[in-house]
């Protein structure tokens, strides 16, 4: 049987054509110790059985694209076991075939504490909905271990497209969005990440932790300071660059991404699909300025666009330009792509009482998107259990790993300096309390 593809399947196949990324979404669990292998690969097969979506094969044909069925015979490559760090790093740096399908692979590394890797086509889902599959895949392999005859009695298996999400808002609304939110379209950064151009470039993920700690302290302070933790990580983000890029003062553009699953009074797991959506934010970081003036400037500019229809632009813009011009569509949006060459998007958290493995407590849970092509740069964010890990990923050079490092150690020395910086304002309020 043959089902139409959506509007941000098409979108998500193109962004590998235009060559902004590789349309792959990333994830690794580690675990505290050993995981059944037998259980976890059968698991994995019964994940495709539920969602059907995941065992279709793309078929390309320009205004009229569509999935069909394949045969489960054809799953051979859907569950890998290694047993070395360098061949489990090659698989989550791989690509899943959307031509060929299965659209998820998973790969089990076993050591004293085992590790899976999971890499899902984007076309088929977001980030919000890659964790939503993890979390499944976790249920069914639970269920298994108490279970072993155990079968889903459900399917996920329902509408993909994004209509429900533009019926949410009501006409004015819409046409407010389309006159006066122009800027919340995926438009290209007037800046780039230093990257070499380089004929070895070679798929890869660089990360760094944020340690428990110091997560909780950030999480507290912005609390306090009544700012989201997306804020300040956003405000790390533009100090960090502006000062890397030397920006002196220049505003600069960073998009990022919005789940758009906000719009939805039912958010529950019905299909396995693509709601996001990008807003862009411009400021400039004068030089001299505390950490606490950018972030005020963030979060003016975030409860600006929060204000209105936020990420409603681009749904609707898509959703006209494949309504009116459904046989050229595929063309004129290849033609009109602005990829960004800076952006930024947070996963959010990766709930651990969700991602539960019976009799296989989970260490640490990692989710990012794409692996970007050169000169296109994105950090990401996810967070498991208090502890936050960013990640670039990228097709770059071992000179590029480096400058990425370095960056990351920016971004933290800034967040490290906003602590400090509250730290020293509390001493000095208690002294001034004490001399009184």
């Amino acid at each position: 049987m043959k089902v139409k593809a959506e509007i941000f399947d098409k979108l998500q196949y193109l962004y590998d054509i235009t060559g902004f990324n590789d349309h792959q979404l990333h994830g690794v669990i580690q675990f505290e110790n050993k995981v059944n292998a037998t259980v976890m690969q059968k698991a994995v097969n019964l994940l495709v059985k539920t969602i059907p979506m995941l065992s279709k094969a793309y078929k390309n044909e320009a205004g009229n694209s569509y999935w069909e069925e394949m045969e489960p015979e054809n799953w051979d490559n859907i569950f890998t076991i290694v047993f070395e760090k360098d061949d489990f790093d090659r698989f989550t740096f791989s690509k899943t075939d959307a031509e060929a399908g299965p659209q998820i692979k998973v790969c089990l590394m076993q050591a004293d504490r085992d590790s899976v890797s999971i890499v899902m086509n984007h076309m088929v889902c977001d980030g919000a909905g890659f964790k939503q599959c993890v979390y499944l895949l976790s249920d069914i392999y639970s269920h298994l271990i108490k279970e072993p005859d155990y079968l889903p009695d459900y399917v996920i298996d329902g509408e993909r497209g994004f209509k429900k999400i533009t019926q949410s808002v009501n006409f004015f609304s819409r046409i407010a969005a389309l006159l006066f939110e122009s800027k919340d379209n995926n438009q290209n950064s007037d800046c780039e990440f230093p990257l070499i151009k380089s004929e070895d470039a070679v798929p890869f993920i660089a990360t760094h932790e944020i340690d428990a700690s110091l997560y909780r302290e950030l999480r507290n302070i912005s609390k306090n300071d009544k700012v989201t933790i997306n804020d300040v990580i956003l405000t790390a983000y533009f100090r960090a660059l502006s000062g890397l890029l030397d920006m002196n003062g220049k505003p600069f553009n960073i998009p990022i991404m919005i789940d758009m699953r906000r719009y939805l009074a039912d958010k529950g797991f019905q299909a396995v699909t693509n709601l996001s959506s990008t807003v862009a934010i411009r400021i400039a970081v004068v030089p001299g300025e505390t950490f606490s003036q950018t972030l005020n400037k963030i979060n003016t500019e975030m409860a600006a666009k929060k204000s209105g229809n936020l990420g409603l632009n681009t749904f609707l813009k898509l959703d006209l330009l494949f309504k009116f011009f459904p046989k050229r569509s595929d063309q004129l949006l290849k033609n009109s792509l602005n990829n960004p060459k800076i952006c930024m998007t947070n996963l959010g958290i990766v709930d651990s009482k969700q991602l539960y493995f019976e009799k296989s407590p989970v260490s640490n849970a990692i989710v990012c998107g794409s692996i970007k092509y050169h000169p296109h740069f994105q950090m990401s964010a996810s967070t498991f259990s208090d502890k936050m890990t960013f990640c670039v990923n990228l097709y770059g050079s071992q000179s590029d790993r480096e400058t990425i490092s370095k960056f990351f150690a920016l971004i933290e020395e800034e967040l490290i300096g906003y602590i400090s910086t509250h730290a020293a304002e509390r001493n000095d309020a208690k002294n001034t309390k004490t001399s009184e």
